[in-house]
């Protein structure tokens, strides 16, 4: 499941990236600027680290740049057509998304029980997706983002990641060896585990389809922080 969602962090990151500082550019309000420069440098950082790790599944004897290479095309086609104001509510959907995840990630046994360089960049990834979380969200709002249009790119966003990261992972269970029905079925156990594992997630996933919603509503620091010690972060 990680390996399917991670091949869309990078190209995904560099979208949002574009997204925040275009509208950025629409407002001058000198705090919000301060916090997206850690924004800018969180997300830099994640795709340079998990372009690293398309080596180590390339290196596993796993196939996916043609099929990558499509979902980076659509992602950069999309970016060129959209208006700003869709752009960056897809960009606001998708981060509360992988903060939700994030806070999912840093609460999981089986990924505790992973091997250790995986467990710490997916962990360190989690971290800094929860400490960022409201950057594109308050650009979006900044911009004169309405509630209809924050809905509308959140559905788009959640759908795009839903059918893109499936078909990876899909993809890679084939490679493993399993058939098509086969890896449908492991797919479906799968999300269900996660879902009976974690009944929260479902419930911050649905929260922001509240009119008054903000991402600083979800409290995560508990879980933050105990990550940040093990992890010797600062």
């Amino acid at each position: 499941l990680f390996n399917g969602l991670n091949l869309l962090f990078p190209e995904g990151e560099r979208f949002f990236l574009r997204e925040v500082r275009d509208g950025l550019n629409q407002i001058d309000n000198p705090d919000l600027k301060q916090q997206a420069r850690g924004f800018f440098g969180q997300e830099t950082q994640h795709a340079i680290e998990h372009e690293k790790f398309f080596d180590i599944l390339e290196q596993q004897g796993y196939k996916f740049r043609p099929q990558l290479k499509k979902a980076t095309g659509f992602i950069q086609k999309m970016r060129d057509i959209l208006p700003l104001s869709l752009r960056l509510s897809i960009t606001a959907g998708a981060e509360h998304l992988t903060a939700v995840l994030g806070a999912t990630a840093l609460n999981d046994v089986e990924i505790e029980n992973s091997h250790p360089a995986m467990r710490d960049l997916i962990q360190w990834h989690a971290i800094e997706e929860i400490e960022h979380k409201a950057v594109a969200f308050d650009v979006f709002k900044a911009t004169g983002g309405s509630y209809p249009m924050r809905v509308f790119g959140y559905l788009n966003a959640l759908l795009f990641i839903h059918i893109t990261s499936t078909y990876f992972v899909k993809d890679l269970l084939r490679q493993d060896g399993y058939s098509k029905r086969e890896a449908k079925k492991l797919l479906k156990a799968s999300q269900q585990n996660m879902l009976s594992k974690h009944p929260s997630l479902r419930q911050s996933l649905t929260a922001y389809f509240k009119p008054s919603f903000h991402p600083n509503d979800i409290d995560e620091s508990g879980l933050v922080g105990t990550a940040m010690q093990r992890l010797g972060i600062v």
